[in-house]
């Protein structure tokens, strides 16, 4: 067994922060540590790779993104971070208009998704009432939903069960279950409404309707001379450019790849990080930028109520499949983003991403490609087969609902076993508990995808929180355990 020794930094107070988890929140952590240029940190992460699930992969012509593909310009943390990075002049939008059309597979067909729908509540009304997607029996409970008193309370409520009081069943099943769950690989039944879509609750409460809110809603204008952002943009290369960009700006002796933490523990004034590789680093604050559950384990010692509550935060399987065709194999006529595939319908996929319609330059120009969403919380058993099972049953899939028969040129599987936290029912207390917990323990803090947020930007916010709070402690030069520092999981 290698002889432990300790990282030989200086003694001084609050000089060395350990970043545990080397995905975008663990990079941003580091990187806006290294920005505010008064801390001594160094990044750990297990894996040999840094960027978590941001993974791109080039390959004959194709771009294939194995994680994410694009992140959203309304939280503005990535944008942010990307042009402080110069990649401003690498940032490309998701195609509008007719590229832009989602479609619901329903009754043996792909229906466009009604123009004008904002992710379940209508904002325009002859377009809705035109879809064929929709009966009439359940555009007519829609057309009730002015009338449904607003609920009483602020208790949290399942996506499931908002919708289908508001809307009815039919909208739930055919949209948002398998949109709005979809984006979070949740069942719907058990989504946090609150803690995922604040909005639509807000929405309820002061207009008493969501689509009383959406009439009411101001429209915008755009500044003469401004061009806005769109609503997806993503990097030419691919989103692992960012993180990339992220390493190659930070100090290499900072960077430790391929080397697990095996537990953290109290030391006088600061804490213990025991490595792998037999060494020990002490710290004065550590952020924790992996899974819930392997945070957990990693505080048993420090606090096993504190690990029991981050263990109460369930995390499901996925696993996406891209495939590339020639284009004079594929006859239909791909006009719009992809399409979503209710539960209802008893596939074994829950969508699929044109991503050549989607992003301009991810495949050779007589070539597409697509990727299809296998898994999440309700059929996570398909996501963890093997590669070629994967492949095998996305082009299965495929050949029912779009008729391709061809074999692809290019077939590339990635799994997520347990990688896509769940914001269950009371996930908004859960956070509170592990807030409080927390406050008895000055220099450890949270980031990541498990608390308040599971997109890039809130990934990256959270690391620029837990910043934030440690500059903080060490300006208030904040005793170990004599008051509480500031408690950063989230924005």
């Amino acid at each position: 067994m290698a002889k432990e020794h300790f990282d030989p930094g200086s003694n001084s107070p609050m000089n060395k922060t350990v970043i545990i988890g080397g995905g975008i929140a663990g990079l941003a952590t580091a990187f806006y540590l290294q920005e505010s240029g008064s801390v001594d940190f160094t990044l750990i992460e297990c894996s040999p790779r840094w960027g978590g699930k941001i993974t791109s992969a080039e390959q004959d012509g194709f771009l294939v993104e194995g994680g994410p593909d694009s992140f959203i310009t309304q939280k503005a943390a990535a944008l942010d971070l990307c042009t402080r990075l110069g990649l401003g002049d690498q940032l490309v939008g998701s195609n509008s208009g007719k590229h832009a059309t989602t479609y619901v597979w329903s009754d043996g067909r792909l229906h466009p998704m009604p123009e004008g729908m904002m992710l379940m509540a209508p904002t325009m009304i002859l377009p809705f009432l035109r879809s064929q997607l929709i009966s009439w029996p359940g555009k007519l409970r829609m057309g009730m939903e002015m009338f449904v008193p607003k609920a009483s309370g602020d208790q949290d409520e399942s996506l499931a069960g908002f919708v289908r009081r508001r809307l009815g069943s039919e909208l739930l099943n055919k949209i948002a279950g398998p949109l709005m769950g979809g984006i979070h690989a949740a069942d719907p039944e058990k989504l946090s409404l609150k803690s995922t879509f604040p909005m639509f609750p807000e929405m309820e409460k002061k207009h008493g309707s969501l689509v009383r809110a959406m009439m009411k809603r101001p429209k915008r204008h755009a500044t003469p001379g401004s061009k806005p952002f769109p609503m997806f943009m993503s990097l030419r290369g691919g989103l692992q450019r960012l993180s990339d960009a992220i390493v190659a700006r930070l100090p290499q002796a900072a960077l430790r790849a391929g080397c697990c933490v095996l537990s953290v523990s109290p030391h006088g004034s600061r804490y213990k990080v025991a490595l792998s590789d037999g060494t020990s680093i002490l710290a004065d604050n550590i952020v924790f930028a992996t899974p819930s559950y392997v945070t957990a384990d990693l505080v048993q010692q420090i606090d096993p109520m504190l690990a029991s509550r981050l263990r109460a935060i369930r995390y499901v399987s996925t696993a996406t499949v891209s495939l590339g065709f020639r284009r004079s194999d594929i006859h239909h006529p791909m006009q719009g983003a992809g399409f979503i595939v209710p539960k209802s319908e008893g596939r074994k996929i829950t969508a699929c991403s044109w991503s050549s319609e989607k992003f301009k330059h991810r495949a050779p120009d007589d070539c597409v490609l697509l990727r299809v969403f296998i898994g999440g919380a309700l059929a996570e058993d398909l996501a963890e087969q093997d590669e070629p099972a994967l492949v095998e049953l996305a082009r299965m899939e495929l050949r029912t609902i779009m008729g391709i028969t061809a074999t692809p040129v290019l077939a590339r599987a990635y799994r997520w076993p347990k990688a896509n936290p769940q914001y269950d029912l009371g996930h908004a207390l859960r956070i509170k508990e592990i807030e409080q917990f927390l406050t008895g323990f000055p220099g450890l803090y949270l980031a990541g995808a498990a608390y308040r947020g599971s997109g890039i930007p809130d990934c990256i916010q959270s690391g620029m929180k837990a910043v934030s709070a440690i500059a903080d402690r060490a300006h208030a030069n904040t005793p170990y355990r004599d008051e509480h520092s500031p408690v950063c999981i989230g924005s």
